[in-house]
């Protein structure tokens, strides 16, 4: 993985991107988790405060015949910390986290939708949906997040 195009999500050059542009960036420099979920930034808005990915979970995401409880936190995760991210221009690693899924994931593609619900100096409370090809919603979550502010850290 590049690190350094990833880091271009973040910071000024982040914010420099247009949505679309951001869109883009993040895609060419999917994280190794998001690319083992076949993961892809589909669309988002900053100043409506919401982005919407894909994912194409591989057999290994499955217990059996259902989407495992791990891999639908990790795609909720993913979609509203990124949310935080094309919004505040921060990386924005989750502190505490609540999953309600609400029923067995078993299809063999997923959308979800992150946003920001709630905006500080240095947190966020973002918030997501997990939806099947068919449209059904599989779970939501609620999460916080701290801002990292130096980026330093992350290189």
């Amino acid at each position: 993985m590049d690190v350094s195009g990833y880091l271009g999500l973040f910071g000024e050059p982040g914010r420099a991107l247009t949505d679309e542009q951001w869109i883009k960036h993040a895609n060419h420099y999917l994280t190794p988790n998001l690319f083992a979920l076949n993961a892809e930034y589909l669309t988002g808005s900053r100043s409506e405060q919401w982005l919407r990915m894909s994912y194409r979970p591989g057999p290994g995401a499955f217990n059996f015949a259902q989407l495992s409880g791990g891999s639908i936190a990790e795609m909720l995760d993913q979609t509203a910390t990124h949310c935080g991210s094309l919004v505040t221009g921060h990386p924005c690693p989750t502190l505490s986290i609540t999953v309600n899924i609400l029923r067995g994931g078993t299809t063999k593609s997923y959308v979800a939708t992150g946003r920001v619900l709630k905006l500080t100096k240095t947190n966020a409370v973002l918030a997501a949906d997990l939806d099947d090809d068919a449209g059904r919603r599989i779970a939501t979550m609620s999460l916080v997040s701290q801002f990292v502010t130096d980026l330093t850290r992350l290189g």
